[in-house]
């Protein structure tokens, strides 16, 4: 199985101690089949609360491989945008980066945000 690029708001509810997602991404975990990108890094650290979570955030991430953005990445996605905005579709830049690595090779994305169904190409990640 190829990696999977774990969203945002999955990490959220990981970190939360959401038994189901925790089982779920240690799992995943231990297959060695996460990653992870700029944008969910940056995400993550802007919501940390204490210096404390700040350091243990740092070696989690740390542990985790990272998949980076290349200036193709951001010009895809910015194409994605546009073409979506003029169908009415407004999608997170944020979310649109993390879509266009994860389609670059060949991932799924573990998200509970709905609007990655309305990017073309991306593969979700079933939890069932």
């Amino acid at each position: 199985m190829n990696s999977i690029m774990v969203d945002t708001s999955v990490w959220i509810e990981y970190f939360k101690n959401n038994e189901d997602i925790a089982s779920i991404i240690d799992n995943l975990l231990d297959k060695n089949q996460i990653c992870i990108t700029g944008p969910v890094v940056s995400e993550l650290l802007q919501g940390i609360k204490t210096e404390k979570e700040l350091k243990l955030l740092n070696m989690y991430i740390d542990g985790i491989p990272y998949v980076p953005c290349s200036i193709d990445d951001w010009k895809d996605a910015g194409s994605f945008l546009y073409d979506l905005r003029r169908k009415g579709i407004t999608i997170p830049l944020t979310d649109m980066i993390i879509a266009v690595v994860s389609i670059r090779h060949g991932m799924k994305i573990f998200t509970f945000d709905n609007h990655f169904e309305k990017i073309p190409g991306v593969e979700l990640f079933l939890k069932d």
